[in-house]
This record gives structure tokens, sequence and C-alpha cells, in this order.
């Protein structure tokens, strides 16, 4: 968690920039996720954190990654019906 915390407040210092029509801290969430970088309950557990010291640019990253955080949730449901399929 303190590593996506790490991201938001880096994104919030440099000023949200986008690279390629990306959000450059959705890239970095992103690949944070596909090299199993960050254990996939953080980015749940650092969505949930309301915590003043972690607020710092928070609400951008959230609006800038609620994107990534809609297929997160699809891949994640998709994983679950596989596995009630396959019982």
């Amino acid at each position: 968690v303190e590593v996506l915390v790490g991201i938001q407040k880096y994104c919030d210092k440099i000023g949200f920039p986008k690279l390629n029509d990306e959000y450059v801290v959705q890239a970095m969430f992103r690949s944070m996720y596909k090299y199993d970088l960050a254990m996939d309950d953080a980015f749940e557990l650092w969505k949930d954190d309301e915590s003043p010291q972690h607020e710092t640019g928070k609400m951008t990253t959230v609006i800038q990654t609620v994107d990534w955080f809609n297929w997160l949730e699809a891949d994640d449901d998709e994983d679950d019906n596989e596995e009630d399929y396959e019982e």
C-alpha cells in the first residue's frame, strides 16, 4: 500500500500528467499490477484508505484510475466466475 501512496504523492508533485493519452498514475498502477509488484489486495486497501496522512493527491488519483479499477473489478469477477465454473 505504501508504494501506491508513494506513486500517488509523486504524481501529485509532478501535476498528474498524461503520456500517450493515459494518465501516468494509471499507467504506474497498471504496471504495478501487471508485474506483480503489488498484491491485488493492496489496491483495494489503498482505495479504501481515508487516512489524513495519505490524502495528498488521493482524489485526483482515484478519478484518474477509475477506468483501471473498473477493469480490475471486472477481471476479478471473471476469475470468480471461472472458479465457480471449475467446481
